[in-house]
């Protein structure tokens, strides 16, 4: 494909096409700043190209958003309205793609090109090496590559199990256990729908649970449960919400221990819950046992923290992925198992012009929140916003380190936790006080193209 850039103004490495790649591109491409997006798939929509040939989509054939799709379009193009309340990875692939032809994204797309490296360049900017076996210089990298592609490793358990063990990134349709004996490990969105799907055709299906967490249904009423987080984001004030959320659940479900699962030691809120909408009534009709954790195997019996044990034809691991950025060298890895040390998620000190879009979970769409990010981003690109000096931005990624801390309960995706209406206040506030002077910015190009 030929180069669509040019070298006016800064030049912009995007990498990825999913969600998060797209909406840097729409932002580039509305300012004016020359970019090349780089997917390593042969088409565009990243983790919803069901079987994408990247080999990073770890959707499964029935998967359903767990947000609205009037909650979870782009705020510049929002979702059809004859989508389903809660659309497939289908609807999801179809939206990205008209948002990319909405935009004409696709001319900056390299498909089927992998970034292999990214290092600092002498001068300043950065080297990226691709599987073109070409290395082309860029003021800025936006890393847009998602954090739903490596699969966490099996956990290791004592003994040996005979039978099949599976990751829920290998998972696609219920299909390959139907009629067999099926352990699902976790208790996470994932964990909840396979659970619930593998209900309905195996024989036997237990879910193996270590801790209590919240399980949230999507609709509250005949309503999706999400249209309420706008108001409850402005006007309530988070720990109220806590609590209302916490006695809408006991109202509307009761005691988790009434289903045999584990009551959560936190409020809602305090850690992102599951949300699935038949899930629990499907352990309290005995579609779906559950058990602690796995302690060890023998054979193809597994046996539990509980002592007791259960044969079974398949292993389901819901255990997660891990952050993975295998293009870059050491110094440019964020932290992203403790303290994540970026500014606002998306800035590393020390190193100008690489940033991270998308490496937040927020209890909505990702959509909304790659946008603003995107935007502040670009910004930083064209000299609109600058970045506080050391000392100041050191200090606020460590206030903004101690918020989430007293906010959520500690787990592997601190890290990434946001309150989605607090962080898009925050950057709206970061844009209006971190702009620069007119009189000392240089022109962007879309002003330079308006002469």
């Amino acid at each position: 494909m030929a180069d669509t850039s040019t070298p006016d103004g800064p030049r912009v490495c995007v990498i990825g096409a999913g969600a998060c790649g797209l909406a840097a591109a729409q932002v580039l491409k509305e300012r004016g700043i020359p970019f090349d997006v780089y997917e390593r798939g042969s088409d565009l929509g990243g983790q919803w190209r069901f079987g994408n040939d990247s080999g990073t989509s770890a959707v499964y054939d029935s998967i359903e958003l767990n947000s609205s799709s009037a909650m979870s379009g782009f705020p510049k193009l929002p979702m059809p309205a004859d989508y389903p309340t809660f659309p497939g990875h289908a609807q999801m692939l179809d939206y990205l793609e008209r948002y990319a032809a909405h935009f004409e994204l696709r001319p900056h797309i390299r498909f089927r090109t992998r970034v292999v490296e990214v290092r600092p360049a002498a001068g300043g900017g950065y080297e990226v090496g691709t599987t073109e076996q070409v290395s082309r210089h860029y003021d800025a990298v936006i890393v847009a590559s998602g954090f739903h592609w490596d699969p966490k490793p099996t956990p290791t358990v004592r003994g040996r199990f005979t039978g099949h063990q599976l990751h829920s990134k290998e998972y696609k349709t219920p299909e390959d256990v139907r009629g067999g004996r099926v352990l699902v490990v976790g208790f996470g969105n994932t964990a909840c729908d396979v659970a619930t799907e593998l209900s309905q055709v195996a024989d036997r299906v237990v879910m193996s649970v270590r801790r209590g967490f919240w399980v949230t249904p999507k609709l509250y009423g005949s309503r999706p449960l999400d249209r309420f987080n706008p108001f409850l984001a402005r006007y309530v004030p988070m720990a109220l919400q806590s609590v209302l959320l916490t006695a809408m659940l006991w109202a509307k479900q009761g005691s988790l221990a009434r289903y045999g699962l584990p009551n959560p030691d936190h409020l809602v809120l305090r850690t992102h819950p599951a949300t699935c909408e038949g899930f629990l009534p499907a352990v309290r009709a005995g579609r779906i046992a559950v058990r602690p954790a796995v302690d060890r195997f023998d054979g193809d019996r597994v046996v539990f923290a509980d002592g007791t044990a259960e044969a079974f034809d398949t292993i389901l691991w819901c255990t997660g992925f891990r952050f993975s950025f295998p293009f870059l060298p050491p110094s440019l890895t964020p932290v992203m198992n403790g303290p994540m040390r970026l500014f606002r998620r998306m800035v590393m000190p020390g190193r100008p012009g690489l940033y991270f879009l998308g490496f937040v979970k927020p209890l909505s769409a990702i959509t909304v929140q790659a946008e603003a990010q995107a935007e502040w981003i670009a910004d930083l690109i064209d000299g609109t916003t600058v970045l506080p000096g050391p000392d100041d931005l050191a200090a606020e990624i460590a206030e903004d380190e101690r918020r989430v801390r007293r906010r959520y309960t500690a787990t592997p995706r601190l890290t990434v936790e946001i309150d989605w209406y607090r962080y898009l206040t925050q950057l709206a506030r970061d844009r209006r006080r971190l702009a620069a002077p007119a009189t000392t910015r240089p022109a962007t190009a879309k002003e330079v193209a308006a002469v």
